[in-house]
């Protein structure tokens, strides 16, 4: 018997039975009761749910997804900010090799 099979049967195969039992059942017209009962709850008229906008996706402040906003002035900044952080270093005299520290040399 193999390993899987074993798991399922100890557990009674009752993720396999649930899904498939929840399968059969949004497959056959109590889908169709379901989404009545919600509509007469929520008050709705109509039989179909609608999709409206997040507010993330309104506002524009917050990144989506990981993603700034704006990734092109977020750069800039960036950019900016690294040539101000040279600019100083430059005046204080401090060259890269001062500042870096020596890190040793593995052999690969």
């Amino acid at each position: 018997m193999p390993a899987s099979f074993l798991v399922w049967a100890r557990v009674y195969f009752y993720a396999v039975i649930g899904t498939a039992l929840a399968t059969g059942f949004f497959a056959s017209p109590g889908k169709a009761y379901l989404i009545k009962q919600l509509n007469k709850r929520s008050g709705a008229t109509t039989s179909k749910l609608q999709r409206t906008n997040s507010q993330e996706s309104l506002a524009g402040r917050e990144p989506v997804l990981g993603l700034p906003p704006d990734p092109q002035r977020e750069l800039a900044e960036i950019v900016q900010e690294v040539k101000a952080e040279m600019e100083a270093r430059q005046r204080k005299g401090i060259r890269r090799a001062e500042s870096m520290p020596d890190a040793p040399v593995k052999a690969i």
